[in-house]
């Protein structure tokens, strides 16, 4: 990996924090006294080691997850400067510091006054809300869309064009926000989303469509990531799991919301509403977050934060995952697996992402996906179990609406009503242990229930039927939610407590990414199966009435049959459903067993970044 170039100094009107990289060091001298600063309103004195001396500093042995102490060595050369004449609080500089897996968090929390939290963190529960309805909300109209286009051959691209920029872009934001501040970024993400999807109401072809939501996917993108990562910059490690359940709550609300409302807005007024009900939504959002939030500005020229930049890492990982996941999106669907196209796109994604690999480990700079995160226990399970999670959960997100609106034959907007109990149960599990994680400080068994019974609830879904009674599937969709619930902020919440403060950002984008491309990886390999299921078992029908073939390329077309055929035509494509849910179970499973090896570290009340106005 190559040598980091040192951070711009971060400067705000309380406090100048200067963070060295981890491979540079500090000549500043000692000073002739001892500097001091304050801590929780009364001055502390720091005592500066001579030149050459070594301080071994133990630390607690629950926050680094081992059984046995754990030491680090600080060079005798970092210093805490004294306050300046300029700064009220004084300037802190820390040099040759670790950014290794033990709890990072060395400054003490500043909290921000409460009533300016809650309306900052209710802007950004409205850009998640924004990002994860515009993921769903499209679904439902695209059949509409492409009428009225007359482009029903192109409906795939308005939701790959979506994917494709909204993944690749998602790992940038981490970096992005450590070079220009995370205010800045957050509301470059918002106001890209903004721009795309103003245009996406006002497309006048498939052309102009497929652009534009390519536009909001890449700042879609950058609002689930930034949201998460500025939570982490203002409230405490400890207090950080019920505010991050509640956003994972509203994730999930929003993601189940977006096929019932696209399914109202089709039904009864336009599809345009879709893409135009995101402007007044985020324009509260840009005005909370222009108003209210205040963080560390990065200072320096922009040609210094462009050299910062990893332009070669960027390149290649864009291209890499577009050639990788244009051929998960084809094949199956629109193309055979074996066509050389689909082989040929997956060689080369292969490829080019393997030389993304080595131009993070030896040309970059200062790398969007650093290795160093890997060396790490936790960060290595967390990034694997979001990975399989992505694989499995949004595999059942993606076929629970087929099974309502195929094999149940109900409409776009009933089968959003229908998803409602799985909400329940991600709203309850997600609020509450959120809550326990702040108040006992342990979030390892809420990632292990969870993890838990979303496999024991993706194994239940196997069970279902064309007649299943209403109350099993109820049942069955709550325990699935209050899975995903209790896991998936719990599991973002264990990466952010193992990487040093300088690697949160880039951290929590990438866990975000793993956990995107999961599911993409998911959905292409379960719909693989579900695809070739339902072309394997009406092949007997199809030799009796050939006219059946109808249903393969419109599903709707199942209601114009006899009631006899209608049901061994939805018997079809309830096998294909069934394995298509069988599929998803290993998925959650190896994301348990992933899990087990995450490692506890202590969540500190009086740890974390400073937010500063």
């Amino acid at each position: 990996m190559g040598s980091q170039a040192p951070t711009p100094s971060v400067h705000s009107d309380n406090a100048t924090v200067v963070i060295e990289s981890e491979k540079s060091h500090s000549n500043v001298e000692p000073s002739s006294s001892n500097p001091t600063h304050i801590i929780n309103g009364e001055k502390q004195e720091y005592i500066e080691p001579t030149r050459g001396e070594k301080e071994e500093i133990i630390d607690d042995q629950e926050a680094a997850g081992t059984a046995s102490e754990q030491k680090i060595e600080e060079d005798a050369s970092a210093s805490v400067v004294a306050p300046s004449s300029a700064s009220s609080k004084g300037s802190i500089s820390h040099g040759n510091l670790d950014p290794g897996p033990h709890n990072p968090a060395h400054e003490d929390f500043v909290p921000m006054p409460f009533k300016q939290l809650m309306l900052v963190f209710t802007g950004l529960m409205l850009g998640i809300f924004l990002a994860s309805l515009d993921q769903t909300i499209v679904s439902v109209c695209s059949a509409r869309i492409a009428s009225d286009f007359k482009a029903l051959d192109e409906i795939p691209w308005i939701g790959t064009s979506y994917l494709l920029t909204s993944t690749t872009f998602q790992p940038l934001y981490g970096k992005g926000s450590d070079i220009f501040g995370r205010k800045s970024t957050f509301l470059f993400a918002i106001s890209v989303f903004l721009i795309g999807s103003a245009l996406c109401g006002a497309s006048q072809n498939m052309i102009m469509m497929i652009i534009s939501r390519a536009i909001a996917g890449i700042g879609a993108g950058g609002i689930m990531s930034m949201v998460m990562i500025i939570i982490t910059d203002l409230v405490s490690l400890r207090d950080r799991g019920k505010y991050q359940g509640i956003i994972g709550a509203v994730f999930g609300f929003s993601s189940v919301l977006g096929p019932l409302l696209g399914g109202v807005f089709t039904d009864h007024a336009t599809w345009r509403w879709a893409f135009f009900i995101n402007l007044p939504i985020g324009a509260v959002t840009l005005a909370a977050v222009i108003k209210l939030l205040h963080l560390p500005r990065v200072h320096g020229s922009l040609r210094e934060k462009l050299g910062r930049i990893d332009f070669y890492g960027v390149i290649a990982l864009v291209i890499g995952l577009v050639l990788l996941l244009l051929p998960l999106n084809w094949g199956g669907n629109t193309r055979e697996w074996n066509d050389p196209l689909i082989i040929g796109l997956l060689c080369g994604g292969i490829a080019v992402l393997l030389i993304f690999c080595l131009i993070e480990a030896k040309v970059a700079v200062e790398p969007i996906l650093p290795f160093r995160l890997f060396r790490n226990q936790t960060n290595s399970a967390v990034f694997a179990t979001s990975l399989f999670v992505g694989m499995g959960f949004f595999g059942i997100m993606f076929f629970m609406p087929l099974y309502f609106q195929i094999v149940r034959q109900e409409s776009a907007t009933s089968s959003g009503l229908e998803m409602l109990p799985l909400i329940v149960g991600l709203l309850i599990a997600s609020i509450s242990s959120g809550f326990m994680v702040s108040k006992w400080g342990q979030y390892r068994p809420f990632i292990w229930i969870g993890l838990a019974l979303s496999t024991i609830g993706t194994g239940l879904l196997v069970l279902l039927k064309e007649d299943s009674p209403r109350g099993m599937i109820i049942g069955f969709l709550f325990i699935n939610g209050c899975g995903l619930g209790f896991s998936m902020q719990t599991i973002m919440l264990a990466i952010q407590s193992s990487v040093a403060t300088a690697d949160i950002a880039v951290a929590t984008a990438n866990a975000t990414f793993f956990r995107t491309v999961g599911s993409v990886f998911g959905v292409a390999i379960s719909g693989t199966v579900f695809n070739n299921a339902v072309k394997t078992n009406i092949q007997p029908l199809l030799i009796l009435n050939p006219d059946i073939a109808i249903v393969l390329s419109n599903s709707y077309a199942v209601s114009d049959f006899d009631d006899a055929t209608k049901a061994e035509i939805l018997h079809v494509f309830m096998i294909a459903l069934n394995k298509a849910f069988t599929v998803c179970i290993p998925f959650m499973g190896i994301a348990f067993l992933f899990s087990l090896f995450i490692q506890h570290n202590k969540l500190r009340k009086n740890l974390g970044p400073t937010p500063m106005e």
